[in-house]
């Protein structure tokens, strides 16, 4: 399948665990009809991965709070950054996460995204200025540091 990769960045960017999002995947792949004569195929099982993430998101609420003392830790800049972006991505809203997943790890257009969601190219591009500077806002509130563009 053409657009395997691109599915399971989007699954692993939403659920941020490989097991999850290769499940997400192969679900993804065993659900399309064959043969399956959509006009766009990409942005068809985009959509299905993100009904199946939204899925697995409402059943996977924690149903116990960890405390810190219970979580082991790793102290390297890989890992203090991977944790920083994931509270600064836990921060944002979740119209604002999921336009930035499909614009930067998926690499979807405005104009494709507009059309999963019923938007305008323009009206995307709005969006994803406002899903930008929201991150920025957070990220340098949470490092101090300001965010290269």
């Amino acid at each position: 399948m053409a657009y395997l990769n691109d599915i399971f960045r989007y699954s692993m960017a939403r659920l941020g665990n490989r097991e999850d999002a290769e499940d997400v995947a192969i679900e993804v792949v065993e659900a399309l009809p064959n043969p399956c004569f959509r006009r766009n195929l990409k942005l068809y099982v985009v959509g299905v991965a993100r009904r199946k993430i939204a899925d697995r998101l409402r059943a996977s609420r924690p149903t116990e709070i960890l405390h810190e003392g219970q979580v082991q830790t790793r102290f390297d800049l890989e890992s203090d950054n991977a944790a920083l972006l994931r509270t600064a991505f836990g921060q944002l809203t979740e119209d604002h996460h999921e336009l930035l997943v499909l614009k930067y790890a998926v690499g979807l257009s405005s104009a494709e995204i507009g059309g999963m969601f019923g938007k305008r190219a323009d009206a995307v591009d709005s969006q994803l200025q406002r899903a930008r500077d929201s991150f920025m806002s957070i990220w340098t509130r949470l490092t101090t540091e300001e965010v290269k563009v």
